[in-house]
C-alpha cells in the first residue's frame, strides 16, 4: 500500500520566504502474517477466530524540490518489525465449498517503524513522528477450496439443485398471491394512421397489477394507464393526429383462466376477461395549432380541449395470454386481447381551414384496439421458499 503521508512547505531563511521547499513524505506499506484459524461450523456458515504473527516491511520516501533548479534531495529507507494480530468473523460457505468472509482485524507493531522527521536546515529544532503499523479495520475475504468435490458430492449437489428448481416451479405455479408489472402497445385501425407514418396509429401504456391464483382461475387488479391520441378525418379523406395527447388512468378487475401444457411447467396457456373503470384524464388544455399539407391538401387548424372528465366510465377487453418460467420462481407473460366498449377520450374542436375553405367540427379518440402486452409475475409464496 502506497499513501501520501503528508506535505508541507519549509522556508530555511525564514522570516524571508524565499527561498522555499515543499516537502512529500510518502510510506510504502506491507503487512506479511501466518496464521492459525479455529472455526466453529453452523451448517453453511460458521464463526472463526484467527490469531497470527508476522512482519512490516516499510520503504520510506522524502522528496523536497524548490522553485530552482540549484536544490533538490530525495532519500529512501526500509524497515522491517515485527507485528501480531488477531481476526474474528463469519465464514458463509458456497456451494463449491468456497468462502465468504466477513470480520474485525486487529494488528500491533512490536517496534517503531521508519519515524518522520521535520527539522530546520539553518536551525536546530526537530519535530519526529512514531508509528509502529498498528490498525484495527473491517475486512471482506474470499477462500477457494483446491480440494474440491468428490464425485458423488457433486452428484448430490445436482440431484439437491434439481429439486430446488422443482419445488420452487411447483410454488410458483400453484396457488397463492402475485404481483405483476407489464407494458402494452395498444394498435389502433390502420386508418387513423397519417401519411408517411407508419406506426403513428400505435400508442404505448402500462399496468401495475396484483392478483391470486386459485387453482386454473386468477383474478388481478391494480392500475392501468394509457396513452391516446385523437384522430381527425380531414375533408377529402386525410388524416391527421393532432398534436393534443391524453392519458386515461384505470382500475382493472380481471379474470383469468389457465391450463399447464406438459408435466414439466414449462407453458401456461389461457384466456382472460377484464372490465376497466376509468379514473380520469390528463392532457394538454391549451389551444393547440396544426400547419401543413399533403397530397394537394393543405391545412392550418387549431384544436381546442372539450370534455377532459371522463371518471366513472367502463370499457372492456378480452383475450389469450401465455406464460413461461424465468429464473425457475417467476414468470413471463405475454397478451394478445383488444379493448373495445370504450368512452370518448380526448374530445375536441377542431376549426381553420382546409384548402381555404373555413372547417370547424368536433372529434374524439377511444382506448379500443389490439393489444400487446409483455410483462413480469412475481408469485409471493416463491420469495419465502
Amino acid at each position: 500500500m502506497i499513501r501520501p503521508n503528508f506535505s508541507f512547505d519549509y522556508f530555511p531563511a525564514f522570516p524571508s520566504l524565499t527561498p522555499d521547499f515543499q516537502v512529500q513524505r510518502i510510506d510504502a506499506l506491507g503487512n506479511y502474517r501466518l496464521g492459525i484459524r479455529k472455526t466453529w461450523e453452523q451448517g453453511k456458515h460458521a464463526f472463526y477466530a484467527q490469531p497470527s504473527v508476522g512482519f512490516t516491511v516499510n520503504n520510506y520516501w522524502d522528496f523536497a524540490r524548490t522553485d530552482s533548479t540549484s536544490f533538490f534531495f530525495a532519500n529512501r529507507e526500509t524497515k522491517i518489525v515485527g507485528n501480531v494480530g488477531m481476526e474474528a468473523g463469519m465464514k458463509f460457505n458456497t456451494r463449491r465449498k468456497n468462502y465468504l468472509l466477513v470480520g474485525l482485524r486487529h494488528q500491533s507493531g512490536l517496534s517503531s517503524l521508519n519515524p518522520i522527521e521535520i527539522g530546520l536546515y539553518a536551525g536546530n529544532s526537530q519535530a519526529q513522528v512514531q508509528r509502529r503499523g498498528s490498525y484495527t479495520g473491517m475486512f471482506v475475504g474470499y477462500g477457494i477450496d483446491f480440494k474440491g468435490r468428490t464425485r458423488d458430492e457433486k452428484l448430490e449437489e445436482r440431484l439437491e439443485r434439481q429439486e430446488n428448481k422443482s419445488a420452487k416451479r411447483e410454488i410458483a405455479w400453484g396457488s397463492g398471491p402475485y404481483l405483476s408489472v407489464n407494458g402494452l402497445l395498444r394498435f389502433r385501425p390502420k386508418s387513423e394512421r397519417e401519411p408517411n407514418l407508419e406506426f403513428s396509429h400505435i400508442s404505448g401504456g402500462y399496468e401495475f397489477l396484483g392478483g391470486y391464483t386459485l387453482g386454473s382461475f386468477s383474478v388481478e387488479s391494480g392500475y392501468s394507464k394509457f396513452n391516446a391520441y385523437t384522430n381527425v378525418r380531414l375533408p377529402g379523406g386525410l388524416n391527421i393526429n393532432t398534436p393534443t395527447n391524453y392519458s386515461v388512468s384505470a382500475i382493472p378487475v380481471r379474470l383469468r383462466y389457465h391450463m399447464d401444457i406438459g408435466d414439466k411447467k414449462r407453458l401456461r396457456l389461457g384466456t382472460s376477461l377484464a372490465a376497466f373503470y376509468t379514473l380520469d384524464t390528463k392532457g394538454r388544455i391549451w389551444y393547440e395549432g396544426a400547419i401543413g399539407g399533403y397530397s394537394n391538401t393543405t391545412y392550418n387548424l387549431t384544436s381546442t380541449p372539450l370534455d377532459q372528465n371522463i371518471q366513472g366510465k367502463l370499457f372492456f377487453n378480452a383475450g389469450v395470454f401465455a406464460e413461461i418460467p424465468i429464473f425457475n420462481s417467476s414468470m413471463i407473460t405475454f397478451n394478445f386481447s383488444r379493448n373495445f366498449g370504450s368512452p370518448e377520450v380526448g374530445k375536441i374542436n377542431v376549426s381553420g381551414n382546409v384548402n381555404a375553405e373555413p372547417v370547424n367540427f368536433d372529434s374524439s379518440g377511444s382506448l379500443n384496439g389490439w393489444i400487446m402486452e409483455v410483462g413480469y409475475k412475481l408469485p409471493l409464496k416463491s420469495l419465502f421458499k
